[in-house]
């Protein structure tokens, strides 16, 4: 269940969003806001370019460790 760390508009500051719970990304002028299985919705700065290359650069690296881990 990876995490990644996105800003949030509407009340500042981080948030962690679990990428297994993202159901889909609207793309507005400025704002991506994020729709998750559980009805929540959250206005980040992050772009869908941004948000897509962290979920991937996480799930790189887990499948990176667990391939040096089993090696």
């Amino acid at each position: 269940m990876p995490l990644i760390k996105l800003n949030r508009i509407n009340k500042g500051g981080e948030i962690f969003i679990s990428s297994e719970h993202l159901l889909y990304a609207e793309v507005e002028s400025r704002t991506t806001t994020l729709h998750m299985t559980n009805g929540s919705l959250f206005s980040v700065e992050e772009s869908l370019a941004t948000i897509a290359e962290r979920i991937e650069a996480v799930e790189t690296a887990r499948l990176k460790n667990a391939f040096t881990k089993a090696a």
